[in-house]
């Protein structure tokens, strides 16, 4: 039985949302930052021939920043200035991880079409699907790790503020 509003009981459970919100305000936040990825890619390199590392770069970053922001302050519902140290780097680095592969997958099939002989637009559609496909395999992953990371950023806090 919940114990009376001023009790330790009732603001652990307000500040700590349960995982099934969580994750759909995350869900929801991934397929905004992955809606601009996708854009900024096809655009890039669909319609204006740029190269599938630079197209992965920008369209990546295109994502990053609301990525961020909305994991942050609605999915984890953090406010205030965040750490550079404690908070931006490990989310950078956890990001950094789809970078990686969506940068190296991209290429390698795109190159691989381009020897296949497939046309322009069916390698576009193509190479746009499998950046795609590195954001949504590594969704699950990044969950956890985030989950990880403002979890225990959030105990830290409490630990130091005593309460």
């Amino acid at each position: 039985m919940p114990g009376p509003p001023e009790s330790p009981v009732a603001p652990a459970a307000r500040n700590t949302p349960g995982l099934v919100p969580k994750l759909l305000r995350y869900f929801t936040g991934s397929v905004v930052a992955t809606l601009c990825s996708e854009v900024v890619f096809v655009v890039l390199y669909g319609l204006l021939g740029v190269g599938t590392t630079w197209s992965s770069v920008l369209s990546w970053l295109a994502g990053a920043v609301p990525n961020f922001w909305l994991n942050r302050n609605w999915a984890w519902q953090r406010s205030g200035r965040p750490s550079l140290r404690r908070e931006v780097l490990p989310y950078a680095v956890i990001i950094g991880t789809t970078l990686v592969l969506a940068t190296l997958l991209t290429h390698a099939a795109d190159v691989w079409l381009h020897h296949q002989g497939v046309s322009s637009s069916v390698r576009v559609t193509l190479v746009a699907a499998v950046f795609l496909g590195t954001y949504v395999v590594v969704f699950a992953l990044r969950f956890v790790l985030l989950e990880r990371l403002f979890t225990r950023l959030h105990l830290r806090e409490s630990a130091g503020s005593g309460g």
